[in-house]
């Protein structure tokens, strides 16, 4: 998986830019401010339909204008996708595959991937619940099709199900008409944990794997079901549920509740880990996510670093380069690494420039966003 080219018109600060990766190593940098950052998310846009900062996509259009247009070029195993989007301020996204119009980001997701290690990304490990399902969810949605597939259907079940809870509670339906969507719930949402369930298993093999080659000494882990609920347990949950949910308006029950635990030397790493703690174990996941993706799709998406190796220390940073090289002489196929950073002396320190990987490098000057 690989890009070798990237346009950006009227995206964050950039007026018209074009940048051509490296198969290997690829380093941008500049100043804050310069534009680094937004490279990066702009490939994640084209990657999964959305930057990875904010959820507000006209919050990316240039000042003074009223749309952007990011395109970029792919290859996967000989092929070659070539992917615009453009975003108005008036009419909203729109996604193109090779020339032809998309529905919708879905068609998009799973074709390019890549994985994303940014200061942004530090919720997963310090946020709420949500915070860890979006990263679970995102990661098994783009390996594999059924998943995202179930996931969508039990989104929208869920939606509907929460809008005829409203209706009851408005006295404009009866209790009896929610169990049309409790069914539909019920059944989506049994699949649902059936998967994540197996893939967390799949994914915990990963961590595991990262942390010897990094530190055996290291305790992390990932604490989530050993099995998925029975159907009848969740069918009973719901019903249990139906009075509290018909107080708050929405379905309280559910894999939309989930939360896999993440435990660092046996004490609950969002409540009691250190800073260190919490960047280390975010470098771990996103190294794991990297090999779950190959394991499941056959090809290492691409890593985007943003800014990594001046939140880190020496020691760890070289641990870091050296792990990525492992997996790289392992699988005999390279990792794409396109990296941001203020000082390209942190990269050069990092070693990650003296690999022996094909290297280019951009530097980005700040200028007045007007």
């Amino acid at each position: 998986m690989s890009i070798h080219r990237l346009t950006l018109v009227s995206f964050r600060n950039h007026q018209q830019k074009e940048f051509e990766f490296s198969g290997g190593l690829t380093v941008i940098w500049g100043e804050n401010g310069s534009g680094k950052t937004a490279v990066l998310e702009a490939i994640h846009t084209l990657s999964f339909g959305k930057s990875f900062r904010t959820h507000t996509q006209r919050s990316l259009i240039r000042n003074g204008e009223s749309s952007f247009v990011v395109k970029g070029v792919f290859s996967l195993q000989g092929s070659r996708d070539e992917i615009a989007a453009q975003v108005n301020k008036h009419s909203g996204q729109q996604l193109k595959l090779n020339g032809k119009s998309l529905s919708g980001r879905t068609e998009i997701i799973g074709r390019n991937n890549v994985v994303v290690l940014s200061p942004e990304e530090q919720p997963i490990t310090k946020g709420p619940p949500v915070k860890r399902r979006q990263f679970i969810d995102k990661m098994f949605s783009v390996s594999m099709v059924d998943y995202v597939n179930t996931l969508k259907k039990y989104s929208r079940v869920l939606k509907q199900r929460n809008a005829a809870l409203l209706l009851v509670k408005e006295n404009k339906s009866t209790v009896a008409e929610l169990k049309h969507w409790d069914e539909q719930l019920v059944d989506a949402g049994a699949k649902l944990w059936l998967m994540r369930v197996d893939l967390i298993t799949q994914f915990k093999n990963n961590v595991k794997s990262m942390i010897q080659r990094y530190d055996s000494s290291i305790q992390f882990e990932i604490v989530y079901f050993d099995e998925a609920p029975r159907e009848e347990t969740y069918r009973k949950q719901v019903r249990d549920a139906l009075n509290t949910d018909l107080a708050l308006g929405r379905t309280t029950v559910g894999p939309h509740r989930d939360d896999a635990l993440f435990v660092w030397d046996k004490r609950d790493l969002r409540n009691f880990g250190s800073q260190g703690e919490h960047k280390l174990a975010l470098v771990l996941l996103k190294l794991a996510e990297m090999c779950f993706i190959r394991d499941n799709t056959g090809s290492y998406p691409i890593l985007l670093l943003d800014d990594l190796f001046s939140k880190l220390d020496f020691e760890r940073s070289q641990k870091i380069v050296s792990l990525l090289q492992s997996l790289e002489n392992k699988s005999g196929e390279p990792v794409q690494t396109i990296v941001t950073t203020t000082d390209i002396l942190n990269v050069e320190s990092s070693g990650l420039m003296a690999t022996g990987k094909e290297t280019k490098t951009y530097r980005l000057e700040r200028r007045c966003n007007t």
